[in-house]
Formats: structure tokens, sequence, C-alpha cells
């Protein structure tokens, strides 16, 4: 049950967004077992000096068009299954038109009790035995 946080700069098309946000999910499908239907996306427009990220920090190059995903989602994921998201995001987004230096990807676990889906019930109080 992912939250997907997509933060981009305000100038990029919809057409290259929409993009994004598609191989964000694909790749929680294919990589980390992500039900198709279990979508949950957050997209935010960034103005140009609402987004300092270093242009050169972890050894790559960002350009203006740099974007930053953030995914929370229950604790479970093995490394090979985080490192297989990083590189299917990347190549798919790769295929939209972004330079794979600007895709930044941030993951965030916890577990069900950090859950509320709503009506003001924990998650782990429907998923006991989790």
């Amino acid at each position: 049950m992912p939250l997907t946080k997509i933060s981009v700069p305000r100038h990029l098309p919809n057409t290259q967004v929409t993009a994004l946000a598609i191989a964000i999910q694909d790749g929680l499908i294919k990589t980390c077992n992500v039900p198709p239907n279990d979508l949950f996306q957050l997209i935010s427009r960034f103005d140009s000096d609402e987004m300092i990220l270093d242009p050169h920090f972890g050894g790559v190059s960002r350009s203006k068009d740099a974007c930053v995903i953030e995914i929370i989602f229950l604790v479970g994921r093995t490394d090979d299954q985080k490192r297989a998201l990083f590189h299917h995001i990347t190549e798919q987004c790769a295929y939209a038109g972004f330079r794979k230096d600007d895709v930044m990807i941030a993951l965030v676990e916890n577990s069900y009790m950090d859950w509320s889906l709503g009506l003001g019930v924990a998650y782990a109080d429907l998923h006991p035995k989790n």
C-alpha cells in the first residue's frame, strides 16, 4: 500500500509528468508486488526557486528538470527489490524523456500501525496478524 509523492518542476509538460507517474506505479507493480489498483499518488509542482536540489550530490548532474519521488510503503521489501524498483523507474523515465540524473527516489518504510486509511481506524486493527 504505497503512497507516492511526486515533486516536479512546474515547467514540465503534463504528458511527461503523467509518464513519470505511470513509470513509478509500473515499477511498484513489477518489482514490489503492489496490486495494480493500489494507486495513491500526490503530484506537486514547484517553481524553480522552490526546488533546492544540489546539482551534483551523489555523483550525478541534475538539471532544471530534476524530480523527487518519495514512496512510503509497508516494510518487507528486500534490498534487491528496492534496487530493481530504482532501476525500473529510472529506465522508464528515460523512455519518457527524462535524464536518468534527474530522477531522485527516496523510500520510506513503516508498519501497519503507521497507517489509517480512513474512519480513524488503524490499518493494523484491520490486519491484526501483522
